[in-house]
């Protein structure tokens, strides 16, 4: 580099006396730069440049006993160099020891907090971050851009971090003190719900370990009551700990579907609030949504499908007790109806959590079995919404009782003879889902030679359309 300047400036002198130049100031090579005026110590150097004709020279270049370097932009494009290593390495020392800095894999956003603040949370790096650090390692005799900064802070040298994977691998010993039944009692004190509360908080815990790959969390208690102010809300956001809250939602709209399957990647806990606001036509996406365990969706400007695990469990309040529609699908929510005020203290989420990662590296079962699942439908028979056809079929059929004279009905003679005698209320209604309200209800079937029929007994006022 040393004999290119010294090539240079010969040039530059012999250029400059044929052409007889005149009123071009050349500053003596002898002992400093060349335009180069004395800079106070400690800044930067000048990056002025004198002129000749078509000829760019940096003002600040290595001569005797000088160690200055030539800018990469100085000299035309086919002289310039690269910046030397050792200035992302200053930059990243520089950085390094003023913030912690990480990258979310959740939001794919890197974040920054200043180590003089541990206790501050963290916050995610815009521009204006990004332009205030340059600023700052610049001041700190690093000559650096913006674009180094955000190359430096956009890459594979800022460590990965997972909110919920970081949170339960640091969670303490458990101490051996059951956290999670004497919250489940502040809700309810019914045995097939603190049962089920339990079983669905080790679904969650397992959900956020990454450990539900093969079986998702598909059951949501739901928090009913028949009057407002209960806190039901306030008791389901207090299940999320401190350091996890932004990944807590309330919001969750079923219009958009590669919305949704984006949401129950991002966020650990969301509450269906007012679960009653949803129309009975939403239920099978809800009901496909809470079985999935593996999400495929594209996110924003990206071309390809993105395909990753599910994070969320649900959970969800309602102020009307006849909210579920389907009672084969009823097994997905684990209906708890709230009598007082909810204790909403928070609970100690350090050992809340660290007794369900404890329970599930003994091998406790993080899933609903068939036979739980059935416990569920049939303790829910207080929160169905009577449909039409059920409510017609109750008033003209009851079962008989023991020895009592019945006739056997099939699905299609019921539905003939409803559909006669009340032709607007049975519109929409097929055989098919007469069929599944019988098997909902309880109803035997008995097989004869003549198909499966159901002993029925005929109602007196029932003639009257």
């Amino acid at each position: 580099m040393k004999k290119l300047v010294e090539k240079l400036l010969s040039w530059c002198k012999k250029s400059m006396k044929m052409r007889r130049c005149v009123g071009k100031s050349t500053a003596p090579v002898t002992g400093q730069s060349v335009g180069q005026t004395g800079n106070a110590e400690g800044v930067l150097p000048s990056t002025a440049t004198e002129t000749v004709d078509d000829i760019v020279l940096p003002a600040a270049v290595e001569t005797a006993g000088m160690a200055e370097t030539i800018d990469e932009k100085a000299v035309s494009g086919k002289l310039g160099r690269k910046k030397p290593e050792n200035m992302l390495v200053a930059l990243q020392c520089f950085l390094t020891a003023r913030y912690d800095f990480r990258y979310n894999l959740l939001t794919e956003q890197t974040e920054y907090r200043g180590k003089e603040m541990p206790d501050e949370e963290y916050a995610m790096v815009a521009q204006r971050d990004l332009n205030t650090f340059c600023l700052e390692a610049r001041t700190g005799g690093i000559n650096c851009w913006d674009k180094d900064v955000s190359r430096l802070l956009h890459s594979r040298k800022v460590e990965n971090y997972h909110p919920f994977l970081h949170y339960m691998s640091h969670l303490p010993q458990w101490d051996g003190v059951d956290r999670v039944t004497p919250l489940a009692v502040r809700i309810s004190r019914k045995p097939m719900w603190v049962k089920g509360f339990h079983r669905w908080m080790l679904g969650v815990a397992a959900q956020w370990l990454g450990q539900a790959q093969d079986c998702a969390n598909a059951v949501a208690p739901m928090l009913v009551s028949r009057e407002q102010g209960k806190r039901k809300s306030s008791f389901c956001k207090i299940l999320m700990p401190k350091e996890l809250t932004p990944y807590y939602i309330d919001k969750f709209d079923l219009t958009s579907e590669s919305g949704c399957e984006q949401k129950l990647s991002l966020f650990g806990l969301i509450n269906m609030d007012e679960f009653d606001k949803y129309r009975a036509g939403q239920m099978p996406a809800l009901k496909n949504l809470m079985q999935m365990t593996t999400l495929t969706f594209r996110r924003a400007h990206r071309p390809a499908f993105s395909h990753l695990p599910r994070i969320a469990s649900f959970i969800g309040t309602s102020n009307m007790t006849d909210l579920l529609t389907d009672p084969t699908g009823s097994r997905r929510f684990l209906c708890a109806e709230v009598d007082d005020k909810i204790d909403c203290t928070p609970p100690d989420h350090a050992q809340l959590f660290a007794q369900l990662k404890a329970e599930l590296a003994g091998g406790e079962r993080y899933w609903f079995s068939e036979e739980e699942e059935k416990e569920i439908q049939h303790s829910n028979r207080n929160f169905y919404k009577m449909p039409a056809e059920q409510e017609l079929f109750l008033r003209c059929f009851r079962m008989p009782q023991e020895g009592e004279l019945s006739k056997p009905y099939t699905t299609t003679d019921l539905f003939n003879y409803l559909q006669k005698h009340y032709p607007a209320a049975m519109r929409g209604v097929t055989p098919n889902r007469l069929g599944r309200m019988m098997v909902a209800l309880g109803i035997q079937r008995v097989h004869t030679e003549y198909g499966n029929v159901y002993r029925l007994v005929k109602l007196k006022d029932s003639s009257a359309a």
